[in-house]
């Protein structure tokens, strides 16, 4: 009888609000200083897998929930599309709930958000990539970063909200409806992928200058260009809402491979003569306020309790999906505007160092949300990519020049033919 894995309290909701217009799929690539092998490529994803079992799986449709069941296919390697962030075709991907592919130098891993965060894909692609190296005969060595270990550990597939759960703590969870971004739409759910890149030291050097995080500066850059282009947004009696995902493992002991993370948000009534130094101070209350671990487990639980209502575990699935669709419509896609997703540093060994030029994290966007901006920084370097659903590209030029205008060398590169 095979494996199976419950879906994790973040993952519920996702199989039942997929669409070809939000595929809640995110793409991490890393880039080599050659090109790829796929012959080796496949090699390297056929012997990693097994180190993770919480990825060897195919999403099953049972009475009360959705549920993961071991897979025993071989996932299959595929050269990269344009299409960026697609709904994944589970039947072409051998059941798989996710898509490793090649381009030219670049290694790319598709992922569907019920499998698991950017944090726990990340250690999925660093132990593929160090593989593929290893196969290659280059002499990388996994120095206590990549995940290579004969045994996996049970916490790797834990639930960590469930684990975190406590009847003592009071739930929180308030949300107004965000001011939505409109505008003319890609044909064929085209995204259109805009990225920069800048000197990560300087930009640390220029956010500490404003008192802020990069994180909290990059919000800030945000909101300000936003405000620059009120024009693109319908109900503007709404405030302007920027997500910013939370990776919980740095408040909660947890080594969970699966979805681990939360929301914080910035939100303002904008104005287009609002300065950089106003807006700042707003997102700065804004973080101090909520990324606090009370606050966070607050909003933890208001998730949790949810799925521990008895009367909604003994409804059935068919009429649980539409429970979830108008939840997720109150709760993820009403009050969010943009979201700003920061994977923060990515730790790979320094042997590996010499044969990887660049890492890139894509959070795809969606018809409700249809700009997402994300980033990741890799030795010298930290790479913005910004999605969008969207022919005007305001936002992006306003976000780009404004780092440009403190001085930063920004290299713009877009999966189009003009920017």
């Amino acid at each position: 009888m095979n494996k199976w894995y419950r879906l994790d309290n973040a993952a519920k909701v996702f199989p039942s609000v997929t669409s070809r217009r939000r595929s809640n799929i995110f793409r991490l690539s890393i880039t080599l200083k050659e090109e790829v092998d796929p012959n080796i490529l496949q090699t390297a994803l056929e012997e990693t897998i097994n180190r993770f079992p919480s990825f060897k799986v195919k999403l099953k449709r049972g009475f009360f929930w959705f549920y993961f069941e071991e897979n025993g296919e071989i996932p299959k390697v595929s050269e990269e599309t344009p299409y960026v962030c697609e709904k994944l075709n589970f039947r072409a991907q051998q059941r798989y709930l996710f898509r490793l592919t090649y381009y030219h130098q670049r290694i790319s891993l598709e992922i569907f958000h019920a499998l698991t965060d950017g944090s726990g894909a990340m250690e999925f692609l660093k132990a593929i990539v160090y593989k593929y190296l290893l196969l290659k005969g280059k002499p990388v060595k996994p120095e206590k970063i990549i995940l290579t270990d004969i045994e996996t550990r049970n916490e790797e597939a834990q639930d960590s909200f469930v684990q975190n759960y406590s009847s003592k703590v009071k739930a929180n969870r308030k949300e107004v409806k965000a001011l939505k971004l409109k505008g003319t739409r890609y044909q064929q759910d085209w995204i259109t992928v805009v990225k920069g890149s800048v000197d990560v030291d300087k930009l640390k050097e220029v956010a500490k200058k404003h008192q802020m995080t990069i994180t909290e500066f990059i919000a800030t850059c945000l909101n300000w260009a936003a405000s620059r282009s009120l024009h693109l947004f319908e109900d503007k009696h709404r405030p302007f809402q920027l997500f910013i995902p939370v990776n919980m493992r740095r408040f909660f002991p947890s080594k969970t491979l699966r979805n681990f993370s939360l929301y914080i948000r910035t939100s303002m009534f904008l104005k287009d003569d609002m300065t950089f130094a106003e807006i700042g101070d707003l997102v700065k209350q804004a973080f101090a306020k909520q990324l606090q671990k009370e606050t966070l487990h607050q909003l933890m639980m208001a998730n949790v309790k949810i799925e521990k209502n008895i009367v909604l575990r003994l409804v059935p699935l068919f009429l649980k999906e539409i429970v979830l669709k108008i939840g997720y419509k109150v709760w993820g896609d009403s009050p969010n505007s943009i979201c700003y997703s920061n994977l923060g540093v990515c730790d790979l060994p320094q042997s590996m160092h010499e044969y990887i030029d660049e890492v890139v994290f894509t959070n795809g966007a969606s018809f409700s949300t249809p700009i997402n901006i994300s980033s990741i920084s890799f030795g010298k370097k930290m790479v913005f990519s910004v999605a969008s659903l969207l022919l005007e590209r305001n936002i992006q030029r306003d976000f780009f020049r404004l780092l440009a205008q403190f001085g930063l060398d920004v290299l713009i590169e877009t999966n189009e033919l003009e920017v």
